[in-house]
């Protein structure tokens, strides 16, 4: 088992007995069987059930193995679901106060009677022997425990759970889904036949552990020292890792790096991870961002260090590639040998279960596998274990779930052996709220993270870059582009909807020439937005003048110097993150930002993009006291806009659209609500219209998209072929490769309800991505649609 937890190494031996299923061992042969039962995962959860049934012996035996667990009904049944589930996800468990349906019990009865039925007319199965040689245990032969009526009864009728009687059911929670994981992961290699392969990952972890200082100490020491700002950024690096240290010397787990924007949180974050692995022995890093954007900037720095080492380091997340499996592809594409077939599964399952020294990855992936329930999803999980988590721009976070998520990472990392830093330019408050009496017991041992930096670098001179200038009174579009236009000098505007930047970009157009003025929202193909980001950086090197009118996708990561800022009214997180492009860099004597309260036919439009939660915009309100704003006085604004979060809000409740749930995440995680939580998401989609991807061509002789549906029928036909997984697991990963290579030129937008627009340039679509006629996009102004839903 890849795995130090005696649950998982449980589930492995009762799974594999399972397989003692003759027509099991038939189906793996080229001779498939076509009608007779060969599942063994719910043969594996009843030989379990039967097991702890047939003598009070076994069940002691079993406790035994597991060392410390209490043995219950709900440890039975989680140990049961766990096994009958594991080719699918963990399902919700059937809470107490509601009593068990046919429509809500935990397994399926129609498995359950196919099963019944074969071992009514099975031979024995030889069990016997395995668990009598590994659990000590007195197992009646299977013919004899088999027609036991209570046994099978129970087993298909009677399986609840008593969520109230576990003493700590957040611990039951986590060690339940990762037993699950870690039986998920060690299945999925047998399979392949490449669980060495992963157990090599282990010593490719200790190799990167003695590169990654080495190297990183090499590189900081070539960077200019002459510099003030880079000075002071060595003075707040090197008092973190006291910091860190301290931290460590009293077991702390989970540290809170608060730094001013620019004070060089990436090389930061890095060096405190080095000292973590110096003093806790090798461990995996796992560098989490909010945004692909974000991901691609972190990316670059990293191999930059790590030059000549990139086999240690991979980025994953929806536009990412993977370097070898490119090459990899072309020589399948040749010659498609069994040896390259299972390099190529390799490839997938390091890849999906994040088996690399050093992953940059995205919050959708950490946090969604933190509350996942998904097989494909926590296959990732066993490696977040013995990790370090980088956790950059934390603010990105749903508002409601800041204290949720820390505490909940907090006691991941006790169990698991990692540790986290969480990192942040405002300083959400991490407490849980003294009336959140069911939060308080539900995470007993709980304290906040350590803290890693005082707070007086925010008052140093370098970091007081600009001045904050709030217009209470509300403004037209007309106004904005005249206080615009009254700047002489280059000037950035974020605005909180795609159609308010695509009327004032006319406004400004009609103007002033055309080359000083850009527009960016996510109507552009990534492609553009950062080839507009280098036109603008480029027109600013040069002195020239250049307004760029842009939505909130430029606030966080985007490394750009601005002297002017205007920003629409929002919350403090969201103008602190717009400020931060404001004299990012220090070079003028003051930087100007202006917050101002854009109306359209009398309301204000930052109410429509908060309509769901317009608390975050009356604390905002509350939290300015004042007209006028020095960059240092924002810390102090800052710390009673997340006070009021904290103490104001319900804490862990989240309401999601699309699909339409409520979580009550405390309450959802003492019932093993499974697969709701598992249907959390980190962006929470809009509410209304249908959302549709849309792939740009590049030009009149791009047919990529053509390419793409030519590989989704050569997959269909080896489906229909019936060839062999790993032939199919290739060719799946060629459409995601291909998937990856055409991201840049695929965008993401609304369309109202059930008016999917005629604008296709092709009528046939890959699932929910459809080709746009080229001649309804432009480098200008985008997507230009009459019927999509423009808000963010």
């Amino acid at each position: 088992m890849l795995s130090n937890s005696k649950l998982a190494e449980l589930l492995a031996l009762f799974h594999d007995l399972g397989k003692t299923n003759p027509n099991f061992q038939k189906k793996l042969k080229p001779q498939k069987l076509n009608n007779s039962y060969s599942n063994h995962a719910y043969l594996s959860a009843y030989l379990f059930f039967s097991t702890i049934l047939s003598c009070p012996a076994n069940k002691a035996a079993i406790v035994r193995y597991l060392e410390g667990w209490h043995f219950d009904q709900n440890l039975a049944l989680a140990i049961v679901v766990a096994l009958a589930k594991h080719h699918g996800d963990l399902p919700d468990f059937t809470p107490e106060n509601l009593g068990i349906t046919d429509d809500n019990y935990v397994l399926s009865k129609r498995e359950i009677d196919a099963l019944f039925n074969f071992l009514r007319t099975s031979p024995d199965l030889p069990i016997k022997e395995v668990l009598k040689n590994y659990l000590d245990l007195d197992v009646k032969p299977i013919n004899e425990s088999k027609d036991n009526s209570k046994c099978q009864d129970t087993f298909k009728d009677n399986l609840m759970f008593f969520g109230s009687k576990l003493s700590s059911p957040l611990d039951f929670f986590l060690e339940l889904q990762y037993a699950f994981a870690c039986l998920l992961l060690a299945d999925k290699s047998d399979a392949a036949n490449i669980s060495e392969t992963l157990k090599e990952s282990n010593t490719f972890l200790e190799s990167f552990a003695e590169i990654f200082k080495i190297r990183l100490s090499e590189y900081l020491s070539c960077l200019n020292q002459d510099s003030e700002i880079n000075k002071l950024r060595t003075s707040i690096r090197q008092e973190a890792i006291k910091g860190l240290n301290e931290g460590l010397n009293k077991e702390k787990r989970v540290f809170e790096l608060t730094a001013p924007t620019g004070s060089g949180k990436t090389l930061m974050m890095l060096s405190l991870a080095s000292e973590i692995i110096k003093t806790t022995g090798p461990k995996r890093i796992i560098y989490s961002l909010p945004f692909l954007s974000i991901t691609e900037q972190v990316e670059a720095e990293v191999l930059k260090i790590y030059k000549g080492y990139e086999e240690y380091i991979q980025r994953i997340d929806s536009k990412s590639e993977n370097r070898r499996f490119s090459e990899l592809q072309n020589e399948l594409d040749a010659d498609a040998s069994e040896e390259k077939i299972k390099e190529a599964s390799i490839l997938e399952l390091k890849e999906k279960s994040f088996s690399y020294p050093l992953i940059i990855t995205t919050f959708v992936r950490l946090f969604e596998t933190f509350l996942g329930n998904e097989n494909a999803e926590l296959l990732k999980l066993p490696n977040f274990s013995n990790t370090v988590f980088l956790i950059d721009e934390i603010q990105a976070l749903p508002p409601r779930l800041y204290g949720f998520f820390v505490a909940y990472l907090d006691r991941f990392c006790s169990k698991f052996n990692s540790f986290a830093i969480i990192s942040t330019a405002t300083q959400p408050n991490y407490k849980i709220p003294s009336n959140a009496k069911d939060a308080l017991h539900f995470f007993k041992d709980y304290v906040e993270p350590w803290s890693l930096l005082k707070t007086k670098y925010f008052n140093s001179p370098l970091f007081n870059r600009y001045e904050l200038r709030i217009q209470k009174a509300p403004v037209s579009l007309e106004q904005v582009k005249e206080s615009i236009l009254k700047c002489n000098s280059s000037v950035l505007v974020i605005l909180n909807t795609i159609d308010d930047t695509k009327d004032l970009y006319k406004l400004l157009r009609g103007a002033i020439p055309k080359d000083e003025v850009l527009l960016l929202n996510t109507h552009f193909t990534p492609r553009h937005r950062k080839l507009k980001i280098f036109i603008a950086k480029r027109r600013l090197r040069q002195g020239k003048r250049i307004i760029l009118v842009s939505t909130q996708l430029i606030e966080a990561g985007v490394d750009i110097d601005f002297p002017v800022v205007f920003r629409d009214f929002s919350t403090v997180a969201n103008i602190v993150q717009s400020a931060g492009r404001c004299n990012r860099n220090g070079k003028k004597s003051r930087g100007v930002v202006h917050v101002f309260l854009l109306q359209k036919n009398g309301k204000n439009r930052c109410e429509l993009i908060y309509r769901d939660d317009p608390d975050l915009l009356r604390f905002t309100k509350q939290s300015f006291c004042k007209d006028l704003y020095e960059e240092q006085e924002l810390l102090s604004v800052q710390k009673k806009f997340f006070d009021k979060i904290n103490t104001q809000l319900c804490f862990a409740r989240h309401v999601q659209h699309s699909p339409n749930i409520t979580f009550n995440f405390i309450e959802d995680i003492k019932n093993c609500m499974f697969q709701k939580l598992g249907k959390f998401q980190i962006v929470n989609k809009q509410s209304f219209g249908d959302e549709i991807q849309l792939y740009i061509p590049k030009n009149n002789l791009d047919d990529n998209f053509e390419r793409l549906l030519e590989l989704r029928d050569d997959l269909l036909n080896l489906i229909s072929n019936k060839e062999d997984n790993a032939v199919l697991i290739a060719k799946k990963k060629a459409i995601d490769l291909h998937l990856k290579q055409m991201a840049d030129n695929i965008i993401q937008i609304r369309v109202l309800q059930n008016q999917l627009p005629p604008f296709l340039g092709s009528a046939n679509p890959y699932g929910n991505i459809y080709k746009l006629a080229p001649d309804l996009y432009s480098f200008d102004t985008g997507v230009e649609l009459d019927n999509t839903v423009n808000i963010i």
